[in-house]
């Protein structure tokens, strides 16, 4: 009787409209709505990159920045500092020292004060497509503090918590990406870098791993583990890369019925008030022209 009540229950809860909307968070917007004026706010902006990564993420005055993109991503990662009106970056946090993740940390360096920089790998870590050794001699040069994390290091960004979701047991700079998970009020977001697969499903058993939003790992590429994706269970993805790259990723996300955007189509801008989460994309002219195509061909 009990597993019968429980079945009830369940398709009761999908059926109902009130209830889901109750239990929604994430809201995608058509244009940028912000929060009453002096709610304090978590916002992160996804650069406008192609295959790279590079994230803004402000909270209570403090700056942070999550990976640095490839080296000719420069132009576009200075263009959303500069258009938030960044002159000084608190902390940069590497995931792991792949051109695509860390190639314009130099340019960023002679342009932008940095206070102290973040990296989960050895600063002798080399390996093919890998920059850590002569990245981080710039940092030394600069007379920047470099600090290594590993899984469990946590942190602060104003007044969120930053917590470092990392494995060791499947080598390579990408399956050994260090994760993070944002947490604001009750709100949370997951940063996937660059983790691939037995990585993914070691993960989902021994942490915690659920939060509301999660960026694509590896940049769409491949589609991810089932364990994986459902100990995230997320409302909203975002990938970093294009529609036409990642066919695999938006087919698993149509199926599981997450919503998505990319990265290409123009800068992401994610806000949060510790309740409800506000997402809007300023389409790009590439943005626009494949939002219309896609739109088109999607049912």
């Amino acid at each position: 009787m009990r597993r019968i009540a429980t079945v009830l229950l369940t398709i009761l809860f999908l059926l109902s409209p009130v209830l889901a909307e109750q239990e929604k968070t994430v809201y995608r917007l058509t244009e940028p709505v912000p929060f009453d004026k002096g709610t304090e706010t978590f916002d992160l902006y996804v650069c406008p990159l192609l295959g790279g990564d590079c994230m803004l993420l402000t909270c209570c005055g403090e700056i942070m920045l999550v990976d640095m993109g490839k080296a000719n991503d420069y132009a576009a990662i200075r263009d959303v500092l500069d258009g938030q009106g960044i002159t000084y970056i608190d902390i940069a946090f590497n995931t792991h020292p792949h051109t695509d993740h860390l190639g314009s940390m130099i340019q960023i360096l002679a342009d932008y004060p940095v206070g102290r920089f973040m990296t989960a790998f050895p600063e002798d870590y080399t390996g093919n497509e890998v920059i850590q050794v002569s990245t981080l001699r710039a940092l030394h040069e600069a007379q920047v503090p470099v600090i290594t994390v590993d899984d469990g290091y946590a942190f602060s960004l104003g007044e969120a918590r930053v917590q470092v979701i990392r494995q060791t047991r499947y080598g390579n700079p990408n399956p050994m990406s260090a994760m993070l998970k944002i947490t604001y009020g009750e709100r949370s977001i997951l940063l996937c870098a660059d983790v691939i697969g037995s990585a993914q499903g070691y993960l989902a058993e021994t942490h915690d791993l659920k939060a509301d939003i999660f960026k694509y790992p590896h940049h769409g590429l491949n589609s991810v583990m089932r364990e994986f994706l459902l100990g995230i269970s997320p409302e909203y993805a975002v990938i970093t890369h294009g529609y036409a790259n990642t066919a695999e990723a938006q087919m698993q996300l149509d199926r599981a019925g997450i919503p998505y955007d990319f990265a290409t189509w123009g800068e992401i801008h994610l806000s949060t008030d510790g309740q409800t989460w506000r997402v809007y994309q300023r389409l790009n002219e590439n943005g626009i022209v494949w939002n219309e195509k896609y739109r088109k061909e999607t049912p």
